[in-house]
């Protein structure tokens, strides 16, 4: 009776863990540390490695809860759906290569649901991480329009329905900055609002290797999903919808404006001016107010007090 009990625990878990990897040198350990040490042990890890140039199938004796995939590297999305589609539980929680989490957090989502259940999905508050100091990100008060102005949800603190998942056809292969965000988009198209669970159980790390730092790429895609969503809701007649999109695409030209003009200041205090003269052109393109608005900061500090 036992060793069936046991079967059918590694064949059911409550919880299907989603770490798609390339090239993660010591972070994946980390990461599949803090998965595996979660306080609920019920759950499987699928780990896809995505072409690294080292192989991680180590990663199958670190416990006989991981599945280990491999595939030609497709990129992160194509990895994500792979993992979601051969996952066994019908929850399925995120997490990405350098983050980590809390032991915690799992229990503390699957309380969410029991309380929760028609959620759209369900989230917990996180922690960047940068250069070793720690800044809180909370997620308050998700929605759908909110998402669509200004707010982001964070994927390794997220936990989705496998069916939803599938249902809206998964990540975009053709989205290398933004596949995340337009996910939680069209799960929340449903009407079914995010639950947050009000307590920091991820810790994000930042640094110069993420993708996220792409701004020009970033800009782009942002850009294309917002028009989308204002289209949509124009020829429903949702003008808080439309509003909340054009809300979006102003905040996205002040952040990814300021990127470009970051960038431009980095290349400039190494020397590198060719770049940094790209760097300009690309923040005069995004949001030329945003590079006025820097450009006239900047003369500001270099004038002589009372000038």
């Amino acid at each position: 009776m036992r060793e069936a009990a046991l079967r059918y625990f590694h064949l059911m878990p409550k919880v299907s863990v989603i770490l798609p990897v390339h090239n993660p040198g010591t972070d994946l350990s980390l990461a599949l540390t803090s998965v595996l040490g979660q306080t609920v042990a019920n759950l499987e890890v699928i780990v896809v490695d995505d072409g690294s140039d080292t192989p991680v199938d180590w990663v199958r004796d670190v416990d006989p809860r991981v599945v280990h995939l491999r595939q030609e590297n497709q990129g992160v999305s194509v990895a994500r759906n792979v993992a979601v589609e051969v996952a066994k539980a019908e929850l399925v929680a995120f997490i990405d290569q350098d983050d980590l989490w809390h032991p915690e957090k799992l229990e503390r989502q699957l309380t969410a649901v029991s309380e929760h259940p028609d959620a759209g999905f369900w989230c917990t508050w996180f922690t960047w991480v940068v250069d070793g100091s720690r800044v809180g990100g909370d997620q308050r008060d998700l929605s759908y329009r909110k998402l669509l102005a200004d707010q982001m949800v964070c994927q390794s603190s997220a936990m989705v329905r496998r069916s939803d998942y599938l249902r809206v056809g998964g990540q975009s292969p053709l989205l290398a900055q933004t596949q995340d965000w337009d996910l939680f988009l069209r799960l929340l198209l449903s009407g079914h609002a995010p639950v947050v669970v009000h307590e920091a159980l991820v810790d994000v790390h930042l640094h110069g290797q993420n993708a996220s730092r792409d701004y020009a790429r970033g800009s782009r895609e942002r850009r294309l999903i917002l028009e989308q969503h204002r289209l949509r809701a124009q020829a429903r007649g949702d003008r808080e919808t439309v509003r909340a999109a054009k809300a979006g695409l102003r905040r996205s030209k002040e952040i990814y404006g300021s990127q470009a003009v970051d960038a431009a200041r980095a290349a400039l205090a190494q020397g590198r001016r060719i770049d940094a003269a790209h760097h300009l052109r690309a923040a005069a393109g995004i949001s030329p107010q945003v590079l006025g608005r820097s450009l006239f900061l900047s003369v500001r500090r270099r004038l002589p007090a009372g000038e």
